[in-house]
């Protein structure tokens, strides 16, 4: 039986949460939401992409790496947040490019290579 922490899988949960911690920092950072769900969209193309079957797993470890990185950010205030509003909305409606992302990289793949 496939186990489903797969040896490929575990070394690319390192890429899902560098690209969390990016996506939140950009979004700490910018002035507009286009950007950092522009950037979003197309890490979680990228994770689906490199697991078409598995790339739920590192969409999770990105929400998750989201969710915790904001909350590290707003209770140390590290970075200085420039818009509090947009880094709020971003962080909490990241789930949906993430998930969406990650399924449409994984259907891409599968259905133009497999």
């Amino acid at each position: 039986m496939n186990s489903i922490l797969s040896p490929t899988l575990v070394r690319q949960l390192p890429l899902a949460i560098v690209s969390g911690v990016l996506i939140t920092y950009l979004g700490c950072k910018s002035e507009g939401v286009h950007y950092p769900f522009l950037l979003n969209m197309l890490f979680s193309i990228g994770l689906g992409w490199l697991q078409p079957r598995r790339g739920w797993i590192l969409a999770l470890v990105q929400i998750l790496t989201i969710f915790s990185s904001y909350a590290l950010v707003v209770s140390t205030n590290t970075i200085g947040i420039e818009h509090p509003d947009v880094a709020e909305f971003v962080a909490y409606l990241a789930p949906v490019p993430t998930l969406a992302g990650s399924f449409m990289g994984g259907f891409l793949k599968r259905a133009f290579l497999d």
